[in-house]
């Protein structure tokens, strides 16, 4: 497993539907990159932040083995060094750190470079994300 920081940008994708008043903020913030997270996972000063809706609730296992339920809210238009994906998110307890794990990683096609602690672009497409079907 890899654990490592990298700057993230987040905003409410449904912001642009939305009255002003009702519209979540943009929030800056570093994210642990963890190889053995599958999902973006934001504490719920973040989710406050930005003001996602409720869509439902999940059981999880966490790094320690643990299995607890956790809101799931969404969409996440999340930002990664240019490179744009939408997902959901997954309510960590406030004061937590968010964890940027394996699916928002894939949408995004960043490859973890474990021994120098970066993300780096998918060689065979540099310039953009290449997903596959």
């Amino acid at each position: 497993m890899g654990i490592f920081r990298v700057s993230a940008k987040m905003r409410n994708w449904q912001n642009r539907f939305l009255p002003p008043e009702k519209q979540g903020r943009e929030v800056s913030c570093d994210m642990l990159v963890d190889s053995g997270a599958a999902e973006l996972a934001l504490p719920a000063e973040l989710i406050d932040s930005l003001k996602l809706e409720d869509l439902g609730a999940m059981r999880v296992v966490t790094a320690d083995g643990g299995q607890r339920e956790c809101r799931v809210l969404g969409m996440v238009e999340l930002e990664v060094q240019g490179r744009v994906c939408q997902v959901r998110a997954i309510e960590l307890p406030r004061g937590t750190q968010p964890l940027l794990g394996a699916v928002p990683l894939e949408e995004m096609d960043w490859h973890i470079d474990l021994a120098g602690q970066k993300l780096i672009p998918n060689p065979l497409s540099p310039d953009q994300p290449l997903l596959h079907l």
